[in-house]
């Protein structure tokens, strides 16, 4: 009876914390969209970062994008294992290590002549602010941020 209770008390707890990523976001998107941006859809996304490094606002990281799906993300200065990234029907992206585990969904849009992301979360947990104007690098640049 104890470990059913536990099962349930995770739903609910995974399903909470998947609601917060959804309100953050969703608050964040309606503000692009009211000041005209919009949501790229998934082959606009796939080929803005296919084959190209997106840099972050936190010094010294940043994510190599290659076109086979798979990620290098560099992150304060370190470097992490190989990643998967996939981009779904809506245009959302998200990075995953070689378990499955979803490390970072972002969306991308456009607004006046640049493109612009929201994190909806990072490791599970609801992102707040929007990562503002993208910075893509053409190729892998890792070793140059």
């Amino acid at each position: 009876m104890n470990h059913k209770v536990s099962k349930i008390l995770i739903i609910v707890a995974v399903s909470f914390g998947m609601l917060a990523c959804t309100v953050a976001g969703s608050k964040l998107e309606k503000q692009l969209i009211s000041e005209g941006a919009t949501r790229l859809n998934p082959a606009q996304v796939t080929d803005y970062l296919s084959g190209n490094t997106q840099v972050f606002t936190t010094p010294s990281s940043g994510a190599y994008f290659l076109p086979d799906g798979t990620v290098y993300v560099k992150f304060a200065g370190r470097t992490y294992p190989l990643r998967t990234w996939t981009v779904d029907n809506n245009g959302k992206v998200c990075i995953a290590f070689p378990n499955g585990f979803v490390s970072s969904c972002s969306v991308y849009y456009y607004k006046g002549d640049k493109v612009h992301y929201v994190t909806l979360e990072i490791m599970g947990e609801a992102q707040t602010s929007d990562g503002g104007p993208d910075n893509i690098l053409k190729g892998n640049k890792l070793s140059e941020i």
